[in-house]
């Protein structure tokens, strides 16, 4: 999908959310301890995830309005992921509903929020989003790499 730019940052912040559910799903099948990649999911959460949920509630979703139906499932995920965070991942089952819920998040953003943006956000708003800082939130570092 043809991105505009003002959306460019957010796309690849997703790409490595993706990632991270990858590697999840690699850490599973190599039976690797839960704690082990519980670690690099709160690293990830504070390091990219959390950052990124602000941005988009406080610049992208105002665009469509917080009442509109995908905005207000969003924010309702966002807020689901920080009590996952903060109850931790004890055993498979938790870190899969993590993984299973952030992967439908992302592509529910990519495929159906962004699109909506792109298609209703004025120049203006579009031009406004450019001027941002956008941080780039990338794969923080960790020597575990318990998903190879």
């Amino acid at each position: 999908m043809k991105r505009h730019e003002a959306l460019v940052q957010l796309s690849r912040d997703h790409h490595f959310g993706l990632l991270l559910c990858w590697k999840l799903k690699e850490g599973m099948k190599k039976d690797v301890e839960t704690s082990r990649m519980e670690k690099y999911i709160h690293l990830f959460y504070h390091h990219n995830l959390k950052p990124h949920f602000a941005e988009e509630e406080d610049h992208y979703f105002e665009i469509l309005g917080l009442e509109h139906p995908l905005i207000l499932q969003a924010i309702e995920e966002h807020k689901i992921f920080e009590i996952m965070i903060k109850r931790g991942f004890t055993d498979y089952d938790e870190i899969s509903k993590f993984r299973n819920l952030l992967e439908k998040h992302i592509r529910t953003e990519e495929r159906e929020i962004f699109q909506e943006i792109q298609e209703k956000a004025t120049d203006d708003q579009l031009e406004n989003l450019l001027k941002l800082d956008a941080v780039a939130h990338r794969e923080p570092e960790y020597e575990d790499e318990f998903w190879k």
